[in-house]
């Protein structure tokens, strides 16, 4: 995400991944501290210290067990009238800034309002809907896209091993695959997953053997769209094999 210019001095950083927010607040901090010409530049004294995360005009409050209290936050609201220790600004940074309690949230109110120039916040948070309306309102919201799912290991790894007997043609590995799969008794939406998985990786194979993999792509079509689950009963898997071989 490309950091708006000029600055604002509140940013509420919400969606995306924890380590995307992340991210993107460490750069938010570096910006308001670089003394390059295009902010953040990565490679000056400031950029490299919040990079280490040892900035000392860079302040990070967290959860104190479940939460983060009005204690804290009074405490942030008394430093932001100290003058930045080396820096042009001084940034606070409140993650995950959905774990403050209602009095916290409304005690950083006043600084978000009226706090010194120099000084910047950023918060962070899965589920910005917890945050009170007048805290939202007063924070220029940075918004990322949605997560993207990350595949399960395990199951690429058997889509790809039953993709690779579907492939090669030997019809008693394959069947023995499958019988093992049914007997498992997954759920109707762990089956789906795995034909879909399968399906995928039939296609990234499908140069080792065009016709096979063209017929199992159409059979693991039809048997993921339009198969009754019945697990444990060898409907789908055994209608799948019936088609393969």
């Amino acid at each position: 995400m490309d950091l708006p210019n000029p600055l604002s001095h509140a940013y509420l950083i919400a969606g995306g991944s924890g380590d995307g927010r992340a991210a993107l607040v460490k750069r938010l901090a570096a910006a308001y501290l670089c003394l390059g010409s295009n902010p953040p530049c990565g490679q000056c004294g400031p950029c490299r210290k919040v990079g280490l995360g040892i900035h000392p005009d860079v302040s990070y409050t967290v959860p104190a067990k479940q939460e983060i209290t009005v204690d804290q936050i009074r405490a942030l609201r008394s430093d932001a009238y100290i003058r930045p220790n080396e820096g042009r600004r001084k940034v606070y940074i409140i993650d995950p800034a959905d774990a403050m309690n209602p009095p916290a949230q409304n005690a950083l109110l006043k600084v978000l309002e009226e706090g010194p120039a120099y000084a910047a916040f950023l918060l962070s948070a899965a589920r910005p809907g917890m945050l009170l309306d007048t805290v939202r309102s007063r924070c220029e919201l940075l918004s990322l896209p949605p997560e993207e799912p990350r595949p399960d290991p395990a199951l690429l790894d058997r889509a790809s091993r039953l993709a690779e007997l579907l492939l090669g043609g030997d019809e008693l590995a394959c069947a023995q695959a499958l019988v093992e799969l049914e007997l498992e008794k997954p759920k109707p939406d762990q089956l789906a997953a795995l034909l879909s998985a399968v399906e995928g990786q039939v296609s990234l194979r499908l140069a080792q053997n065009p016709r096979r993999g063209v017929r199992a792509l159409r059979a693991l079509k039809a048997c993921r769209e339009n198969a009754v689950y019945h697990p444990g009963a060898g409907h789908t898997l055994g209608w799948l094999a019936a088609q393969m071989f």
